[in-house]
C-alpha cells in the first residue's frame, strides 16, 4: 500500500490557496509563524493544531522542495488508511475493514483532499477521531481521550464527527462513553465562539445576516447537492473522464489490481451483518455536516472542483455502505469501473494538471514583458482560470482573485492584475467580479497577458467587451446548461449568491 500511495501522490504538487499561503508567509520568522496574527492568519486561528502542523512547511520550503510536500501526502494517507482501518475492524472483518478504509480515503468524489496539501487534515481529522472512537470502544481511555481532543480541536471541520461519533456510543447506550467523546467538541464548539467574538473579522464562515428561512432552504440545498454529487449525474460524468484521464503505465497498474481483485473475490469473506449503531452515527455526521454548512451559506456539494471537500463527510457514510456489499465478480466489476480505474485516472489528471501549472508560473517569471509594466498598469490575464476534465472546469487556478496576485506578486508592479473569469463585468470604467464582489478602476495603461501562449500586448478600454465576449464559458457544474429554467430557478430560490453559475 505504501508504493501504491508512492505512485499515486508524488508528483502532484501545490494547488490553489497552496501559493497564497507561500507569499503571505514569506519572510516570516520563527516567532511569525508561532505567534499568528489574526489579521493575516484569518481563519487559522480556529484551527491552530493544523496550522502547526501542516502550515509550517509554507515558510520553511516555500516553492522548492515540493518532494516534501507530496512524501508529507504520502505519511497523512498512510495514518489516515490506518486509523480508519482500525474503527471499522470494530464492526468489519478484517478484509472489508481494509476496503472500507481504501473507499472513504480514495474516493474520487473528494479528490481534492487526496492530492491538495492544504486540505490534507479533512482526511487526517476524522481519521484521528475514527481512531480515538476505537480506542474509547476497547477500554483504552488513556490512549484515546487524548487523541479526541486533539482531534476535535485541530480544525473546524471536526464537530460533526466528534457529535456523530459520539451519537454511536449514545445509541448503544453507552453514555459515559458519549459524554467523554463530545465534551471536547463542546469545548471546541465554545472555544471558536469566543474567538469569533474576540476576533471578528477573522471569521467569516458564518453568515451573519442568516434567516431561519434562509438555513432551511440551505439545508435543503445541502441534501439535494450531495445526492446528486454523490449518485447523480455528476459522479458518472466524474467517473467517465477521470478514467479517460488515465495513462498507460497507471492503466497497466489498474488492469494489475483488477486482476488480484477477480482472484480473491471468493475468498472475501461474506457481507456482514450491518451495525445499526455505525449507520446512525455516519447519518448524524452526514445530517451535522449539513447543518454547518448551511450555516455559512457559502458552500454547496460539487464532484467538481476544490471545493468537492466538502463531501468527505458524506464519503464516509459511502465507503462502509459499499464495504457490507456481496463481493462477488459483477460487484468487482462495478468496483473496478467507480473506484480503481479512477483512482489511477485522477493521480495522471493531478499530476498532469501539476507540471502544466508549474510551466504557466515559469513563464510568468521569466516573461520580460511583464517585467516592464508600470505601477500605473492595469493587467488583464486570460487563460488557465480552471484545469479542464472533459468539458468541465475542474481544479481552480486564476479563478481566485487572491491566488492571481501571489502568483504574479514577484514579476508585475500593475496596479491591478485582473483574471478575465466568467464573472468578470465590464461597467466603463470599472470591471466588476460579480462572484467575490470586487471593482477594479481601469487605468489607460491596459495590458492582456494571455497565460495559453505566454504572451502581452497593450490594448484599449473599448477593446474589453470584445475581450470579454471572446471567453470561453467555464462549466463548472451540468446544472449551468439548464440556463433560463425550472431549475435555475430552483438553484437560485435556494441560493441567490449561485445566479453568477447563470449569467
Amino acid at each position: 500500500m505504501f508504493m501504491v500511495l508512492l505512485y499515486l501522490l508524488m508528483g502532484t504538487g501545490l494547488h490553489g490557496d497552496d501559493y497564497n499561503a507561500i507569499v503571505s508567509m514569506r519572510g516570516d520568522n520563527l516567532w511569525d509563524f508561532l505567534n499568528p496574527d489574526p489579521d493575516r492568519r484569518g481563519l487559522m486561528i480556529f484551527n491552530l493544531i493544523t496550522y502547526y502542523g501542516f502550515w509550517w512547511v509554507y515558510p520553511l520550503l516555500g516553492y522548492d522542495h515540493v518532494l516534501i510536500y507530496d512524501l508529507i501526502k504520502v505519511m497523512v494517507h498512510g495514518m489516515s488508511l490506518y486509523f480508519v482501518y482500525k474503527f471499522a475492524q470494530d464492526y468489519l472483518p478484517n478484509d472489508r475493514a481494509i476496503f472500507a478504509s481504501i473507499i472513504f480515503i480514495f474516493l474520487p468524489l473528494h479528490d481534492a483532499t487526496t492530492y491538495w496539501y492544504m486540505t490534507l487534515p479533512y482526511l487526517l481529522t476524522p481519521a484521528l477521531l475514527l481512531y480515538a472512537h476505537h480506542l474509547i470502544r476497547n477500554n483504552r481511555k488513556k490512549q484515546g481521550i487524548p487523541l479526541v481532543v486533539l482531534g476535535a480541536i485541530a480544525n473546524y471541520t471536526s464537530p460533526p464527527y466528534v457529535f456523530g461519533l459520539a451519537a454511536i456510543f449514545a445509541f448503544e447506550q453507552k453514555f459515559k462513553n458519549a459524554i467523554i467523546f463530545a465534551t471536547p467538541g463542546l469545548l471546541y464548539v465554545i472555544i471558536y465562539f469566543w474567538v469569533k467574538h474576540s476576533y471578528p473579522d477573522a471569521e467569516v464562515r458564518i453568515n451573519s445576516d442568516l434567516s431561519i428561512l434562509s438555513f432551511m432552504k440551505q439545508l435543503v440545498l445541502q441534501l439535494l447537492t450531495f445526492i446528486e454529487a454523490a449518485i447523480g449525474p455528476s459522479y458518472w460524468l466524474k467517473i467517465f473522464y477521470s478514467v479517460s484521464s488515465i495513462g498507460l503505465v497507471s492503466a497497466f497498474l489498474a488492469v494489475a489490481f483488477i486482476a488480484f481483485a477477480f482472484t480473491r473475490a471468493r475468498s472475501f469473506s461474506l457481507k456482514p451483518q450491518a451495525s445499526i449503531s455505525l449507520y446512525f452515527g455516519l447519518i448524524c455526521i452526514l445530517l451535522l455536516s449539513f447543518g454547518m454548512f448551511a450555516l455559512t451559506g457559502l458552500y454547496s456539494h460539487s464532484a467538481f472542483n476544490l471545493g468537492n471537500r466538502t463531501t468527505v463527510y458524506g464519503s464516509l457514510l459511502i465507503a462502509f455502505l459499499l464495504s457490507i456489499m456481496p463481493i462477488n465478480k459483477k460487484s468487482v466489476v462495478l468496483l473496478s469501473l467507480i473506484l480503481i480505474v479512477p483512482v489511477f485516472g485522477l493521480s495522471d489528471y493531478w499530476k498532469s494538471w501539476n507540471v502544466h501549472q508549474n510551466n504557466i508560473i515559469e513563464n510568468i517569471h521569466t516573461n520580460k514583458g511583464l517585467k516592464t509594466l508600470g505601477p500605473d498598469s492595469t493587467l488583464i490575464v486570460t487563460g488557465n482560470i480552471y484545469s479542464k476534465l472533459g468539458p468541465f472546469s475542474h481544479v481552480e487556478f486564476f479563478s481566485m482573485p487572491w491566488l492571481v496576485n501571489s502568483i504574479f506578486q514577484d514579476s508585475v508592479r500593475s496596479k491591478d492584475i485582473i483574471a478575465l473569469t466568467p464573472y468578470i463585468i465590464y461597467r466603463d470604467p470599472f470591471l466588476e467580479d460579480s462572484k467575490f464582489g470586487r471593482q477594479y478602476s481601469l487605468t489607460s495603461n491596459l495590458y492582456v497577458y494571455d497565460s495559453e501562449h505566454d504572451s502581452i500586448k497593450k490594448i484599449s478600454s473599448s477593446d474589453l467587451s470584445q475581450l470579454l465576449l471572446e471567453q470561453s464559458k467555464e462549466i463548472r457544474h451540468w446544472v449551468q446548461l439548464t440556463r433560463d429554467t425550472w431549475i435555475q430557478d430552483c438553484v437560485v430560490w435556494l441560493s441567490p449568491r449561485l445566479i453568477y453559475l447563470f449569467d
